[in-house]
């Protein structure tokens, strides 16, 4: 069995079905697209990454939590249990998603997070 699955997964396409199924074999998800996006026109752009960023109920929980909406969403894939690599070649960008270890989501707003599923995958694939 693989130990790793990776597929989209982020706020808006939670692919809980999916991460369900292969839990049942001892296989975990590893997100792609973790922050809904990178930067490629090809495989999605910034733009998914602004909608997630600018997605009220997720700058209400990092404002809440002094935090980037990048860090709770990352946040909320530890939590869930995912493996999310969000790549960047920015020193400062890399350094803000290492830095997620200092807080954790409440189930209030790990339920916030689970009412933004949306089914919507950002992948042009």
């Amino acid at each position: 069995m693989p130990a790793l699955l990776q597929n989209e997964v982020h706020p808006y396409h939670q692919n809980k079905d999916m991460v369900e199924h292969i839990a049942r074999v001892g296989t975990v998800m590893e997100s792609w697209f973790p922050l809904g996006g990178k930067d490629s026109t090809m495989w999605g752009s910034d733009k998914n990454k602004e909608t997630l960023f600018h997605d009220p109920v997720i700058a209400a929980i990092a404002k809440a939590h002094g935090k980037t909406p990048a860090q709770v969403i990352l946040r909320w894939h530890l939590q869930e249990g995912y493996v999310a690599i969000p790549g960047s070649s920015r020193e400062d960008h890399i350094r803000e998603n290492f830095d997620i270890f200092d807080f954790e989501l409440t189930p209030e707003e790990m339920a916030q997070f689970a009412s933004l599923e949306r089914n919507e995958r950002f992948a042009g694939y």
